[in-house]
Order: C-alpha cells, then sequence, then structure tokens
C-alpha cells in the first residue's frame, strides 16, 4: 500500500512540474506581448519571435533589460523594477470595454510616465449631450520629449465604452513623442552580452573598506598615510540621477609600487541614500605626482563622502570624509555641467555597453583627463561642457547666447560669444566647447574662465567657473 501511494506521489510531482513547466514555457512564448509590448521595438519582437530554446529566450529577456539599465554598472535595474511596478498597478486599474491593463490606452501612458501630477475632469467637446466628460492627465515635461514647456497634458476622451487619447487635443509633439518612446528607452541598442557587474551596494562592517570608513565616521578624523586630492565634476545622468566622476591625484611614498593598480572606494550616504563603490584602477604620471578618475550615478541631494584607495596588499591605504553637493540637472532649470579643459583632444572611441562612462567624452571627441590646470603659453586649452534644459520653439530649435569672461586678477577680459539656433538632440542636452590660446592671454598667473548661457526663448542665464593657471 505505501509503495503504491509513493508512486502515485512520484507521478503527481512529475505531473505538477510538467504543468510548471509548461505554463513557464507559455509565459516566455508571449512575454513580447503580454508584458512589454508597449515597449519593445518591432525589430526586437520579431528578432524574439525566431527564439525558440528556453535558454535563448531567457537571456533574450535579460538582454532586453540591460539595454534599458540607466545604471549598467550595477545589477540593481531601476528601469525595470519601475516597469513592472506600474505594470501590475495598470494591470488592475484600468478597463476599456472588454480590454484591460496594458491593453487600454490609459494603461499605456500610465506604464510610460507613471501617476499623473494632476488629473483633472472637463465637459467633453466631443459630445453633444455632454454625459460624459473628457480626462485629462498633466506630467513635468521630460527632456528627451524635446517639449519647450515645464509640463504636458494628455487628454483621454470617452467614446461610449471607455476613455482613448484625443489626438486632437492632445499637442501633436506630444502624440510624436509617444510613438517614439521604446526607440527613446532604448540606451545600449547594440548591447550583445550582459555587463560585467563591479560595483557593490555596501561594505560588511567587518570587511577591510568597511572597518576603515567606520574608523573615519566614529573618530571624525580623516586616516592619511598617502597624501592625495580630489576633485569632483557633475554631469547629468539617466533617471533623474546625476553622474560624479571623482579625479584623484595621489602623492606616494616611497615604499609605494606606483606601477600596479590601486583599489578605490568609499561611501556617498544621505538620510535617503547609500551607496558603497570599490573599483580596481591603474595609476597615471602627471607632473610628478599620479592621477586616476572613477565615476558612478546618483540622485541629487546633500552627501557625506567618505573616499579613498589602498594598495593590494592593503598596507598602504587613505581615506577622507567631505561633505558635497550633487546637482539637480532634471528639474527644467537651464544648467551647465562641469566644464573640462585640456591641451590634448582627439576622436572620441565608442564607449560599449556596460562599461563605466566616460566622463571625458564630450560629443564627439575625448579629452585627455588632467589634473593639474596649468598651461604654458604654446597650449590650446580646449573647452568643453554640456548645457541641459534649454527650450524649444516651435520649430524644435532652441535660441542661445553664450559669452566667455576671462577674470585676472582685478582684470576682466570678454571672449567672442557664440550664438546657438539650431534642432536639439534627444534629451535636450546640448554638447558646446571653444579654444583658448594660451599666447593670447596677458601673462602668467591664475585665471577663472567663467561660461554664462542666456536662453532667448526664456532668458533663463546658467553659470559655470574653471579655474586654470598659465606658467
Amino acid at each position: 500500500m505505501k509503495k503504491g501511494i509513493f508512486i502515485w506521489a512520484i507521478i503527481l510531482l512529475m505531473v505538477s512540474g510538467s504543468f510548471v513547466l509548461g505554463q513557464n514555457e507559455k509565459k516566455l512564448k508571449n512575454w513580447h506581448k503580454e508584458e512589454v509590448n508597449h515597449i519593445i521595438t518591432k525589430a526586437e519582437a520579431g528578432e524574439y519571435k525566431k527564439l525558440k530554446n528556453v535558454e535563448d529566450q531567457e537571456l533574450y529577456i535579460e538582454l532586453f533589460w540591460a539595454k534599458r539599465d540607466p545604471t549598467p554598472n550595477t545589477k540593481k535595474n531601476e528601469f525595470k523594477e519601475e516597469y513592472y511596478q506600474r505594470f501590475v498597478h495598470v494591470e488592475e486599474a484600468f478597463l476599456y470595454g472588454y480590454n484591460k491593463g496594458t491593453k487600454t490606452e490609459q494603461g499605456k501612458i500610465y506604464l510610460y510616465f507613471g501617476q499623473a501630477k494632476i488629473v483633472q475632469q472637463s465637459p467633453s467637446a466631443q459630445s453633444s449631450q455632454r454625459l460624459q466628460s473628457d480626462e485629462v492627465w498633466f506630467y513635468p515635461s521630460q527632456p528627451w520629449m524635446k517639449l519647450p514647456k515645464t509640463s504636458f497634458s494628455i487628454v483621454f476622451s470617452h467614446d461610449g465604452v471607455g476613455y482613448a487619447i484625443n489626438h486632437t487635443l492632445t499637442e501633436n509633439r506630444v502624440i510624436q513623442a509617444i510613438y517614439k518612446y521604446s526607440e527613446t528607452i532604448l540606451l545600449y541598442p547594440d548591447l550583445k552580452e550582459l555587463p560585467d557587474y563591479t560595483e557593490v551596494s555596501t561594505f560588511n562592517p567587518t570587511s577591510f573598506e568597511g572597518e576603515l570608513i567606520e574608523k573615519v565616521q566614529t573618530g571624525d578624523l580623516d586616516i592619511i598615510l598617502v597624501p592625495f586630492e580630489k576633485k569632483t565634476l557633475f554631469i547629468k545622468a539617466e533617471n533623474s540621477s546625476s553622474y560624479l566622476t571623482f579625479q584623484y591625484k595621489i602623492t606616494p611614498t616611497e615604499d609605494m609600487d606606483t606601477s600596479k593598480n590601486v583599489v578605490f572606494f568609499g561611501k556617498i550616504e544621505s538620510e535617503t541614500f547609500s551607496f558603497s563603490f570599490r573599483k580596481e584602477k591603474p595609476l597615471i604620471p602627471e607632473q610628478g605626482f599620479f592621477v586616476s578618475h572613477l565615476g558612478f550615478p546618483v540622485p541629487a541631494g546633500d552627501y557625506t563622502l567618505y573616499s579613498g584607495f589602498y594598495t593590494q596588499d592593503k598596507q598602504i591605504y587613505s581615506i577622507k570624509s567631505e561633505k558635497i553637493i550633487v546637482p539637480d540637472f532634471w528639474d527644467q532649470s537651464l544648467a551647465l555641467s562641469s566644464i573640462l579643459a585640456s591641451t590634448q583632444v582627439q576622436e572620441r572611441v565608442q564607449r560599449g555597453a556596460g562599461e563605466e562612462h566616460d566622463f571625458f567624452t564630450v560629443g564627439a571627441y575625448s579629452l585627455f583627463p588632467y589634473y593639474s590646470q596649468a598651461y604654458g603659453k604654446d597650449d590650446f586649452l580646449n573647452i568643453f561642457y554640456y548645457i541641459y534644459n534649454m527650450a524649444l520653439d516651435e520649430k524644435e530649435e532652441c535660441s542661445l547666447t553664450i559669452e566667455f569672461e576671462l577674470q585676472y586678477g582685478e582684470q576682466k577680459f570678454q571672449l567672442n560669444s557664440q550664438n546657438r539656433q539650431k534642432k536639439v538632440g534627444a534629451g535636450s542636452i546640448l554638447p558646446e566647447g571653444t579654444r583658448i590660446p594660451v599666447s593670447a592671454l596677458p601673462a602668467a598667473g591664475d585665471y577663472v574662465l567663467v561660461v554664462r548661457v542666456t536662453d532667448e526663448l526664456t532668458k533663463k542665464v546658467a553659470t559655470q567657473t574653471l579655474n586654470f593657471t598659465v606658467r
């Protein structure tokens, strides 16, 4: 009897296992139609439909999300997490006749933009009986939509069955942005392999890094076995974050082997955010010291930063703390990134998906990242920076005046200004720059370059400065 029960148990397990496997295969087969139909491109959907092997389908799905990951160096995929949170809500909250969830137009818009900032009801302009009201959803403007306004709206009208987008009452540029959404969010279209995740989210308190950070936190004293300095540069990142790039200057002791990589590490934290980082990097010689740099994206805000480095044998190390403010490039205010300056410029090398963001590549050019901003009379100073959140006119063109002022002691010199009236690429981000012959400057000494940008459509002004020295 017991033997018979055991056999039946085995049979039931096999049947249930086959059922689960079958359900999983069905889910994978319909994944592109049921879960991501609004954000997958036609080309991707065509590629996925050709896959018959479960392993190939699962790998394709992983790559699909990796191509849209705003922070490719980390395992956390903020876009994917936010998408599925919205997806669950949409499936429960929206109904249109026999369709529900993502099959409704309101569901699709919620997937794209999330909860509307404001929802208003207004009398329907298309119903003589006015039995149904139009529903208007208001959102803050998204930079990639290239809209001249700080907000946009989508009008839904009732057609007797449910709500659908009213293409007459919704601005055409908003409609076009919706159509392009699946292409816009494809950050790394050429990604062929999953990124190598090397970042860490937190250090174990008993780890080497964790103990050093704890000593600085509790003792309120920096640990400096080897003198080092650090500069922080800022640029706009994805997903409402800003990208930090740290430039390190290390003055090594005699017993430090500078031919080997060192490990840069640290922790940045606020009341609502904490992120630990660790990266092994080579040291590059520069004018009697050594330099290196690394970076990562974080939300805007006020932070305490603990940063340092150690040799691979962990015998030589340094760490210090400081307060930093990460600017918000996503509040729709006209803004400039940190200014980059270098005498060496070359054609850019295409960065592969998943690689660390290279702050020193701007537009079509790459700069050599000098730490020391000291230049000789025979040098040409190449200046690069990004302009964010400029307004656009009806032709989707920006209109900017860019002024350059050099300050030398009490003296001020105006360089030739620039005017920009052109169509702006996706995200309303404009790479700009200029070239200054150092020989044209009046004397050796310390200078401050002030870049001032005026948006002629809104009359808003943004400035950024660069300190440098002429030898």
